[in-house]
């Protein structure tokens, strides 16, 4: 049971690091790859949508010619991790610094609560994702 829970966990945190790697790249198709099928997202202050669309919405939104803010910086916190059979619960705080269209350095933080799911291969991808408003550091 030990050893099963540290693979686990070890999957779990190589979700995390291409998450904050795909992120940091702004490559929305390598995040669309770390959600699960099934994935939900809950935005703050909007309905729940499937992550793909989500996800699809927010490269829609880069694409063209105006300036978008360049991620410099991203770290996640994960304060939490409960191991349930084929789901997980984690909670944690991403920090991140963002250049605005301005060239000023912004730097922000949101809580973060995930759902994931083991996948039939042993990986894990998340499963629903929930998050508060960006907050200023």
């Amino acid at each position: 049971m030990a050893d099963s829970n540290q693979q686990d966990i070890a999957a779990i945190e190589d979700l995390r690091r291409r998450d904050v790697a795909a992120s940091r790249a702004g490559d929305f198709e390598k995040l669309k790859t770390l959600m699960d099928p099934e994935c939900v997202v809950l935005p703050p202050d909007s309905r729940p949508e499937p992550g793909q669309d989500y996800l699809g919405r927010m490269a829609a939104s880069t694409d063209g010619s105006e300036s978008v803010e360049q991620v410099d910086e991203l770290t996640q916190d994960w304060e939490e991790l409960l191991l349930f059979g084929d789901y997980a619960y984690e909670r944690g705080i991403v920090h991140y610094a963002v250049k605005d269209s301005d060239g000023e350095i912004v730097r922000e933080s949101q809580r973060l609560v995930r759902i994931l799911r083991r996948q039939g291969n042993g990986s894990w991808r998340v499963y629903r994702a929930m998050w508060h408003q960006p907050r200023r550091c």
